[in-house]
Order: structure tokens, then C-alpha cells, then sequence
């Protein structure tokens, strides 16, 4: 018989064999062996026994364990960006000091805003002094952790160091109507109040301008007029009225496409009148 040295069975078979070999070459060739040559007879015969069982076990093992499996190396890919964060890396954001107008007292109620609504301290809409009219934005108290999605109708703060103006109904929501001002966070929303980009068409069409100061008194207006007018530009006065009721006239300076030439203007003023305590903002002309 052919033998297979793939198969278990033949090698089981051969084992076998070899063993009863074993026996039969150790079989006494005397009649009366001592006690010694057959006891070790014995342990020779169980050894064999012993080895050939666990040889065979070692193979069938090695014969029946399944091939391992190839290691498949997959390159990596980057990781793509979810909708909403590329959406809030174009949204508009800015964070600032916010005030509230439209109390019984500042006399604002009733009054058209800068787009030429009547103002109503009842509707959720706040006044910013460069986003376009009929934004969308999410306001964050950053005092409150409260938030409120509100309409731009309107133009301000003219105050020193402020960035928003909210109606009072705004100021109750927010959390800071007791307080009269709190620091927050804005951002461009749609109408939904989810980010988004602020539509660009809806930035064109009103320019930007540079107000220098708010002026009651007729000679100083006079003077900081001239003084702008030939150190910088053309001049603008714009009549309004303050929470007080005071008729004062915004001392405006030049008519910028872009928000960027604007602030050339605005800063090229702080330098030429830093001693005077000028602090210019940018603004829109309507």
C-alpha cells in the first residue's frame, strides 16, 4: 500500500505497525527471562505506546487547523465634514455688550425704525449697526444661558462700547430686562433658528459709513464737521433722538462700498484724533 503522508489515517495505520514491530522484536528469545529484563520490557512497550498516541495527536491538530485568515490592510480615508459644521464655519458670529430699548421711559415705542417699520417693543426684533435688514439672529446671553431668535429693523447702539439693541420683549426672554445690559454672543440663523450663511445679495445695495460722534450743540458740530471735512472726507449729519429725548446730529463720515475701506477710515480718524476722545464705529448709512 502507498503511503500518504497527508492522510491521518495512513500515519495512525503506520504507528500501528511500527508498534506491533515494537513487540515483536522484544518478544523474550529465552524461555525464563529474570524480572528485571521484563519489567523493563513492559515500560519500553508503554512508552512507545505514550509517544506514538501523542505524535499522532500533534499531526491530526496540525492537518485539521484552519488556514489563517490574510490581514487586508485598508487605507484610510480623511474624515469627511458634516453638513452643519461646514454650514457654522460661514455663519456670521460676533460677541459683544447688548442693551434694550422701547421701555416706557425712552420714548422709542411708536417710532419708525431705520428700515421704516413702527417700532414695537412687543415684537422680537433688535437693532444692529451693520447686518442687513431683515436678518435672522440667534442671541445668547452669556450672563442667562438664555437665547432668542430676533430680527434686524433697525440701526444702533450709538453708545460707546455697545454691539446690540434688543426690544423689551427681547430683554425678557434674554434674562436681562432687570438688568439693562448683558454680554452675548450672536449669530446668523434662518428662519428656522438653524446657522446659516447671511445671504450676500442681501449686504449690497446700503453703504457703509463711519459715525464720529453724537452732537447736541451747534458750534461743536460746526467745528468737528470742518476738522473731519478736511482731514478725511465728506461729512454727514443725520438728525436723531436719544433715549432721553435729546435732537442730536450724528457727525457721519464718507459713503464706503465695503466694510473694509470703511475701517481704513475709521481707523486712519482714531489716529488723527486720539487726543481729542473721538472713538469712531462703523455703521450703515440707512
Amino acid at each position: 500500500m502507498d503511503f500518504n503522508a497527508l492522510c491521518t489515517q495512513n500515519w495512525s495505520r503506520h504507528f500501528s505497525v511500527w508498534i506491533e514491530d515494537i513487540q515483536v522484536v522484544c518478544h523474550p528469545v529465552v524461555a525464563a527471562p529474570s524480572l528485571i529484563q521484563v519489567n523493563l520490557l513492559r515500560k519500553a512497550r508503554a512508552l512507545s505506546r505514550a509517544t506514538a498516541v501523542v505524535v499522532v495527536l500533534l499531526f491530526s491538530l496540525h492537518c485539521t487547523r484552519p488556514e489563517a485568515a490574510p490581514v487586508v490592510t485598508v487605507p484610510e480615508t480623511p474624515a469627511q465634514e458634516e453638513p452643519g459644521e461646514r454650514a457654522e464655519a460661514k455663519v456670521y458670529t460676533e460677541t459683544g455688550e447688548a442693551s434694550w430699548y422701547g421701555g416706557e421711559d425712552d420714548g422709542f415705542a411708536g417710532r419708525a425704525t431705520a428700515n421704516g417699520e413702527t417700532f414695537d417693543p412687543r415684537e422680537l426684533t433688535c437693532a444692529h449697526r451693520t447686518l442687513p435688514f431683515g436678518a435672522m439672529i440667534e442671541v445668547r446671553n452669556l450672563d442667562t444661558g438664555k437665547r432668542a431668535i430676533l430680527r434686524v429693523n433697525d440701526r444702533g447702539p450709538f453708545i460707546r462700547g455697545r454691539m446690540l439693541d434688543v426690544s423689551e420683549r427681547a430683554a425678557k426672554e434674554l434674562g436681562m430686562h432687570g438688568r439693562g445690559t448683558s454680554r452675548v454672543r450672536i449669530r446668523s440663523v434662518d428662519t428656522q433658528g438653524k446657522p446659516a450663511p447671511i445671504d450676500p445679495a442681501s449686504m449690497l445695495g446700503d453703504a457703509y459709513t463711519v459715525q464720529v460722534a453724537a452732537l447736541a450743540d451747534p458750534a461743536n458740530i460746526a467745528r468737528i464737521s470742518k476738522e473731519l471735512q478736511s482731514a478725511v472726507g465728506p461729512v454727514n449729519l443725520v438728525e436723531a433722538r436719544t433715549r432721553g429725548g435729546v435732537t442730536v446730529k450724528r457727525v457721519r463720515v464718507g459713503s464706503y462700498a465695503t466694510q473694509d475701506e470703511a475701517q481704513k477710515a475709521s481707523d486712519l480718524i482714531t489716529k488723527l484724533f486720539k487726543d481729542r476722545g473721538l472713538e469712531p464705529f462703523i455703521t450703515r448709512e440707512n
